[in-house]
């Protein structure tokens, strides 16, 4: 099977030759967006063979002239609508561009979409949940402002060619919002960024964080690829997701720690990871970014590949 057939094989349901399996991790780029990154993610995808490739995003989102940070609750008010093509979008669309035209073969690409809680988290140092305490009014002025804009990159990408859209919901989880907090004010504007991205068959639902609501990722439609750490505290394992939901899971290598870890320990996550969700409608991949080298070292990169070869039996063995 080629790269696009096994992926496609998973998200449907069938048996694929193999396992397919991702990885990435933060290139830390200056500019962090542009030639300089296309170049690192093709170089990065031929090394370590993914057979889905998760195209970074590390531009900052552009605010408005004289305001780097929403500092004060009536800053909100000063965020406007952007549109997908301009300014660090552009710069990221640039990338998606070169990406999709010099990959090699018919590797899958999907470009990261970070969500509105995470992208108003980055521009306000984490301050979202005070200031909607301080003045809601002021902060849903924001909100929907960073929709709108998300919604026209969202827009943007289509338009490339590129396979799907991999949304980091982060704000679902014990560790950031109480569940009714993220349910009414955020999931409706998180399904509309991915209501943008129906038309793509690969978008990957990213479900950030520790002690997630899988009941809140469960009420969105529109992605056909669930990824969420599946080792991290408080968070469900592979079993019972698999209880909650068809689509296919994407997960199983502890991405915390992964930087002290022994090959034969990745092995072991990899073997238990496909021994858990079986060998349909599952790719093995990290919970979460992984360290950025030198944190962590070409060799356990390596090993997930070693990892895929490893594992394509393990349903045999359980038969």
């Amino acid at each position: 099977m080629t790269k696009r057939e096994r992926v496609l094989s998973a998200v449907e349901g069938r048996e694929p030759d193999r396992v397919p399996y991702s990885l990435w991790y933060h290139f830390r780029l200056d500019p962090p967006a542009g030639r300089g990154l296309a170049a690192a993610t093709l170089e990065f995808a031929r090394t370590y063979g993914p057979d889905l490739l998760k195209v970074m995003h590390d531009a900052p989102y552009d605010m408005p002239e004289g305001l780097s940070t929403i500092s004060d609750v009536e800053d909100w008010r000063r965020l406007g609508e952007l549109g997908g093509k301009d300014g660090n979008f552009g710069s990221q669309l640039e990338t998606i561009k070169t990406i999709l035209r010099e990959r090699d073969d018919d590797l899958p690409v999907v470009a990261t979409v970070f969500g509105v809680y995470a992208t108003a988290e980055k521009i306000s140092g984490q301050r979202v949940a005070e200031h909607l305490q301080r003045d809601a009014d002021a902060v849903e002025v924001g909100l929907d402002a960073i929709a709108r804009s998300l919604c026209n990159y969202v827009s943007a990408l289509t338009e490339t060619g590129v396979d799907g859209i991999f949304l980091a919901m982060v704000g679902a989880s014990a560790d950031t919002l109480t569940a009714p907090v993220h349910r009414d004010r955020f999931l409706p504007r998180e399904q509309a960024v991915l209501d943008v991205a129906r038309s793509l068959p690969l978008n990957v639902l990213h479900h950030h964080g520790c002690g997630i609501y899988p009941e809140n990722a469960m009420a969105i439609e529109g992605y056909a690829i669930y990824s969420w750490s599946d080792r991290a505290p408080g968070n469900p394992g592979i079993r019972e997701m698999r209880l909650r939901t068809q689509k296919c899971l994407m997960c199983g290598v502890n991405e915390i720690g992964f930087g002290e870890a022994e090959p034969f320990e990745l092995l072991q996550q990899a073997r238990d990871a496909v021994r858990a969700a079986g060998k349909t409608s599952f790719i093995l991949a990290p919970g979460c970014a992984l360290p950025t080298p030198p944190a962590c070292t070409e060799d356990q990169l390596r090993v997930f590949a070693q990892a895929v070869g490893e594992v394509v039996n393990v349903n045999e063995e359980r038969r």
